[in-house]
């Protein structure tokens, strides 16, 4: 017998869950922070923006003389902003015979194939933003990784910035799936790992981290300045850096990653140089209108003190170096830890007039169902809507994998 009390309360809570079967990325991410919006301080709401702390590292002074005869370190900590500031929806039309569907029958026909695509942008969106503010990167560009050294490579990263162990995913495209699945085949002899990797096509869990293929995984373009450019100006610091060299009318882009000569980087706690040149990401597009311009960058450029990023300042006319070739796209794979990056969604209020419903799951995924109607056609319009905020907080916390 057919349901005839197919409600907006169903629909909105099978379209949170279909959402979060659907999104490995936004799953294995934190959402921990959406109860912190709408909360009442001293009588005043929050906004639509948190401030997330991040804890700074210490110095170690030799000796008994306290702080080495110096000031002691301010322990001041970094914050990072997470601002609800994007909305994505879909839109539904259907008659008054739709509504008489059983649930099973609606979920499979139409809201299913509709959330899978609110799903498949919103994950798009999320890892695109969620690498340009990653530095580390391995891999050849250019080239699909087939052996599982370069899925190493990338825990070394996160080994190397003390990412905590747990919690880690990898996101990867089903090229390099294909190649990891088939040069991996000998690895695995526990018979869960064997039918992953051969009857379901993934290879389930390696190097510390859950394997996911997504067909989300972003593509990144270097801008079409990749070489001959330098630093200008010895001893910057911070997250600006100024360059010389560029060439007139070139472009940079958001998420390049380059290295500068002799700048290397350290250990987070002790501050020893680990021989390997510090990787750098670009946080804004730049388009160039002369032969030099500031840069913005991550990590900051550091050489002393808490949170320390590299063993020296640049020098002037320091070489910088591009990863990959101009204006060329490279897919980016990424391993990462549950705490590098944050999503918060945030619940929807139904509109005056309209019929709806907000739900919220326990994993953190709000939608909201809200249907108006026409009456002159016996039609409903329905849209189903997501609000949410994304920031980097650990940038030094994942690895790009490049293809």
């Amino acid at each position: 017998m057919a349901n005839t009390n197919l409600t907006h309360q169903m629909i909105a809570r099978e379209a949170a869950k279909i959402l979060a079967e659907e999104a490995p990325f936004i799953m294995n991410i934190n959402r921990g922070r959406q109860d912190e919006f709408g909360e009442a301080v001293n009588g005043y709401q929050k906004g639509q923006t948190v401030k997330i702390k991040i804890p700074p590292t210490g110095v170690v002074f030799d000796g008994a003389v306290f702080a080495g005869g110096g000031a002691a370190t301010d322990s001041v900590e970094q914050s990072v902003d997470l601002t609800l500031d994007t909305q994505k929806h879909v839109a539904l039309q259907f008659g008054a015979k739709e509504k008489l569907l059983e649930i099973t029958d609606f979920r499979e026909r139409i809201l299913r194939p509709q959330m899978q695509t609110l799903s498949s942008v919103v994950e798009a969106d999320l890892m695109a933003k969620a690498y340009a503010g990653v530095p580390n990167l391995v891999g050849s560009v250019g080239s699909v990784p087939s052996t599982m050294k370069t899925y190493a490579q990338a825990r070394a990263k996160l080994q190397q910035y003390l990412t905590p162990p747990g919690e880690r995913s990898t996101v990867f495209s089903s090229d390099a799936n294909t190649e990891l699945v088939d040069a991996s085949r000998q690895l695995f002899h526990v018979k869960s790992e064997i039918e992953r990797g051969f009857l379901r096509g993934t290879i389930g869990e390696a190097q510390g981290s859950m394997f996911y293929e997504h067909q989300s995984v972003p593509l990144h373009t270097n801008g079409s300045q990749a070489t001959g450019f330098a630093i200008d100006g010895a001893g910057q610091t911070g997250t600006t850096l100024n360059l010389k060299g560029l060439t007139d009318t070139a472009n940079l882009t958001k998420g390049t990653v380059f290295t500068i000569a002799n700048v290397f980087a350290v250990h987070p706690l002790t501050g020893v140089s680990t021989g390997k040149l510090q990787q750098f990401v670009i946080q804004a597009n730049v388009t160039i209108t002369g032969t030099t311009e500031a840069v913005s960058i991550f990590p900051a450029i550091k050489a002393v003190g808490p949170n320390k990023t590299v063993n020296a300042l640049p020098a002037d006319s320091a070489v910088c170096t591009i990863v990959g070739a101009a204006s060329t796209g490279y897919k980016q794979n990424l391993m990462f830890h549950k705490d590098a990056f944050t999503a918060a969604f945030a619940p929807l209020p139904v509109l005056a007039s309209c019929e709806g419903y907000t739900a919220r799951l326990p994993n953190g995924v709000s939608v909201r169902v809200m249907t108006f109607g026409d009456g002159n056609n016996d039609y409903e319009r329905t849209r189903i809507d997501v609000l949410y905020g994304f920031t980097v907080v650990r940038g030094l916390h994942a690895a790009r994998i490049t293809e």
